[in-house]
């Protein structure tokens, strides 16, 4: 079947409920796949209902039968098992509910063939739960060239880029509250050259508000903490909010929701993770020509780190690069002191190109007189922000030997800007 003819699909699995949204061939926007022709309902719990032996995907709440159900998260997280002794492991469920749903999608486009599948999930910000959910659709008999899986913080920003420039262009966030809690992602986008960049944060709140803390707190006690939080996060900034996840159902953030809809943008909805996968999979699938990014993920550096010699022309070693993931980086150099007892780094904030230096001159970082002293110059970092920098008596030959002395200072780069 020729390409311009198939489908491209976004699904979004949850632990609760799962959408599918279809673009077609030379469609503008994806649409979202009804699961009730009546109701036009536009998800299906993610359920299994059995009768006998067989399972089958639950219809309504009404539906009779044995229900499994919170299986996709627990083999996700390697739980062997969803309920009791005997019964399917959760892996075993979530491929029957994978098998069921592709087939039921597959029935309802039975004409058109399906070309590419873009999942999206919570789970998948994890490697290993990525490759996971991969095998299983490999499982299936789908190639791997037509299963594509992403982050929720992909999907995010595939959908926010795909607004009208106006929602994106000063950034743009979304909170997220679902059966794993409340989460938060984010974007800011800057313009250098003729060059975009996208910088991505994603924020774990679930400690704070998980998914059971609007049952077990007050109304007014869950809509501050929300409060506190989106002001935390949104502080100063103009950026376009999405809310979405079930969690938000209910009137108990509307006075929140309008005190943060002044100055901004606010939209409320369920269908954000699915149509972000979906524009993702048409890109691809279509080969869609977008404006180029250059994505920061949020675990990725936004600076770039240079040693200065200190000397008249400026000599300088770059230690660390902007895009670099922080925790692989770990550079060591050795330098020699002839008559300066202090260090010099030049940091740039790669979206806005300032410049900060940092002057690291601790007591015991001594300079012999009339003699070379040789210093070993570690950096690495602990999170995006937070870079550590160790300094290492290394001695001058045998009549200098190391005293072993071992200065540290981390610094907050972060802190820079403020």
């Amino acid at each position: 079947m020729q390409e311009g003819s198939q489908l491209v699909l976004g699904i979004d699995l949850c632990d609760d409920i799962t959408q599918v949204t279809v673009m077609r061939p030379y469609s503008a926007e994806p649409e979202a796949v009804a699961f009730d022709a009546l109701t036009r309902r536009e998800f299906l719990p993610t359920v299994l209902v059995s009768s006998g032996d067989t399972w089958k995907l639950e219809e309504s709440t009404e539906t009779e039968g044995k229900r499994a159900s919170a299986f996709f998260h627990a083999a996700m997280l390697g739980r062997e098992t969803a309920g009791g002794k005997d019964e399917p492991n959760a892996r075993e469920l979530t491929e029957l509910f994978l098998k069921l749903l592709l087939k039921r999608i597959e029935e309802r486009f039975y004409s058109q063939e399906i070309g590419l599948i873009a999942v999206t999930c919570e789970e998948a910000d994890n490697e290993a739960s990525a490759e996971f959910l991969r095998n299983l659709f490999l499982g299936l008999g789908w190639k791997e060239d037509r299963v594509l899986i992403l982050s929720h913080l992909t999907a995010f920003l595939n959908y926010s880029l795909r607004q009208e420039e106006g929602l994106w262009k000063k950034g743009a966030a979304a909170f997220d509250y679902t059966t794993g809690g409340l989460r938060f992602y984010s974007m800011e986008c800057y313009m250098r050259g003729g060059e975009r960049l996208l910088l991505s944060d994603l924020r774990d709140y679930s400690d704070t508000m998980p998914a059971d803390y609007i049952k077990t707190e007050t109304t007014e006690r869950a809509a501050l903490t929300f409060e506190r939080l989106a002001g935390k996060e949104l502080q100063g900034k103009t950026a376009t909010l999405y809310i979405t996840g079930r969690g938000f159902e209910g009137e108990w953030t509307s006075e929140v929701l309008r005190m943060l809809s002044v100055g901004r943008r606010v939209f409320r909805g369920q269908n954000l993770y699915t149509q972000g996968a979906c524009y993702k999979a048409a890109d691809i699938f279509f080969r869609n020509q977008k404006a180029p990014f250059s994505v920061f993920w949020p675990d990725q550096i936004t600076y770039d780190v240079f040693l200065q010699a200190e000397t008249t022309d400026e000599q300088e070693l770059c230690l660390a690069h902007a895009g670099e993931t922080f925790g692989q980086i770990h550079s060591e150099v050795t330098v020699l002191l002839d008559t300066v007892d202090r260090l010099t780094f030049r940091v740039t904030k790669v979206a806005t190109d300032r410049e900060y230096q940092l002057r690291i001159a601790p007591g015991d970082l001594t300079v012999r007189a009339d003699r070379t002293s040789r210093y070993a110059v570690r950096v690495f970092f602990v999170t995006k922000t937070q870079m550590v920098i160790q300094l290492k008596d290394l001695g001058f030959g045998d009549f200098y030997p190391s005293t072993g002395r071992l200065y540290e200072e981390i610094i907050d780069l972060a802190q820079l800007e403020q």
